[in-house]
């Protein structure tokens, strides 16, 4: 009897710690709790705080996962730039379709001279420096690499030739000193080129080659030092035009873009003009135009 009794002693005392244990009541919940963290205060004191290695793994887990979030970032933003054809400035697309720039060359110019008949013994008078400036426009119609650029330059272009001292004069005196001619032309001239820029040859730095074609049209003509200007005065007191309408031009370039910011970077280069057709009015005088240019720009 006592040994049936003690049994059902202790079947009691399991059922009720059971019950206990598995009880939902808030106070009891919050005595369980509070025993847990004691002994795991107890625990980490005595054996320091990765006592069972989960710090560790929830560091490992939680850097682990920072790289892959900051790796996801990365390829987002990559994308967005770039539209999904990579990164990387070879294959970035630009932030504007559209760049404008100001552009301002000092140049070297000079002419050439063949003349027949009353224009025989024409030749080029030298060379002389001018200028040109006016707004360029670049459309990057693949990616950034590849732009038409055009754009409305005012120009001023030398012209001078050597000639006999006879000419315009109805007596041939082969005696005569020879006279010259130099005049001013003006110039409105529209690029229509492609510009191709290379790779980055230094950080923020890049080469481009620019190649096309010029229409020009002329706004007016000047003769210099009139007075003794032997093609101003030669038909008409200088009353008579002695240069076309305009011309069409090859142009060829090169140049290095260094960009300072987002938006804004600067252009330094140089181009070679050189005119296809005669520029000069008088059916037995050719001269064509060939000019070398400084090309400096500042794209905003």
């Amino acid at each position: 009897m006592k040994k049936v009794a003690g049994l059902s002693l202790i079947l009691v005392t399991l059922v009720t710690i059971s019950s206990w244990a598995q009880s939902s009541s808030p106070a009891l919940y919050q005595m369980r709790t509070k025993e847990s963290s004691v002994t795991e205060k107890r625990f980490r004191k005595i054996l320091g705080d990765n006592y069972d290695g989960q710090d560790q793994n929830r560091r490992a887990y939680d850097d682990d996962r920072k790289r892959r979030r900051k790796k996801q970032q990365q390829s987002t933003q990559d994308t967005d730039e770039n539209n999904g054809y990579g990164s990387g400035p070879d294959y970035a697309w630009p932030t504007h379709l559209i760049e404008m720039s100001i552009r301002f060359a000092p140049s070297l110019d000079l002419n050439t001279a063949e003349g027949t008949g009353s224009y025989t013994g024409f030749r080029s008078n030298g060379a002389g420096v001018r200028m040109s400036v006016g707004p360029s426009l670049d459309y990057f119609f693949f990616k950034n690499r590849y732009a038409f650029s055009t754009g409305l330059w005012y120009t001023i272009k030398r012209s001078g030739f050597q000639m006999p001292g006879s000419f315009g004069q109805t007596i041939w005196n082969p005696g005569a000193p020879e006279k010259e001619s130099i005049y001013n032309l003006q110039y409105l001239q529209v690029p229509l080129t492609v510009k191709l820029f290379a790779n980055n040859i230094a950080p923020n730095m890049r080469l481009y080659i620019q190649t096309g074609g010029l229409v020009s049209i002329k706004l007016a003509e000047r003769a210099l030092d009139q007075p003794r200007n032997g093609l101003y005065l030669a038909e008409s007191g200088g009353d008579r035009r002695q240069y076309g309408f305009g011309d069409v031009e090859m142009l060829l370039g090169t140049g290095i873009q260094y960009k300072i910011n987002q938006n804004n970077a600067f252009n330094i280069g140089f181009s070679y003009q050189r005119g296809l057709i005669n520029v000069a009015r008088g059916s037995q005088l050719v001269s064509k135009n060939r000019v070398v240019a400084l090309d400096l720009g500042f794209k905003f």
